[in-house]
C-alpha cells in the first residue's frame, strides 16, 4: 500500500483509502455504507462504535463515536462530497 501526503488549506484536506480485499464488491459496499455493519470493524483494534451515523449520499452526514478501552471517546464527522 502506498501512502502520500500533501498540505491542503485548513478545511480543505481530503482522504482517499484504496485497498484490494478477497469478497464481492456489493458486500465491501455494504461494509462501508450500513451503520451497523460499520460499527462492528470501523477503528482500531479494542475500540467500539456506540454511535455509526451514515447518510450516504452527495452532502450527507457521517458521524462515528469511538470509544477507546479506556473508556474515552473519541468523536468524528464527516460530509460526503462526491
Amino acid at each position: 500500500m502506498a501512502i502520500t501526503a500533501e498540505k491542503a488549506p485548513y478545511g480543505k484536506a481530503s482522504a482517499t483509502l484504496t485497498r484490494a480485499f478477497d469478497a464481492p464488491p456489493t458486500l465491501v459496499w455494504k461494509a462501508w455504507t450500513d451503520p451497523k455493519m460499520m460499527a462492528q470493524w470501523f477503528g482500531p483494534r479494542d475500540f467500539t462504535n456506540p454511535v455509526c451515523e451514515l447518510d450516504v449520499r452527495v452532502g450527507g452526514s457521517l458521524r462515528i463515536v469511538m470509544r477507546g478501552p479506556d473508556g474515552n471517546d473519541y468523536p468524528m464527522k464527516g460530509v460526503f462530497l462526491e
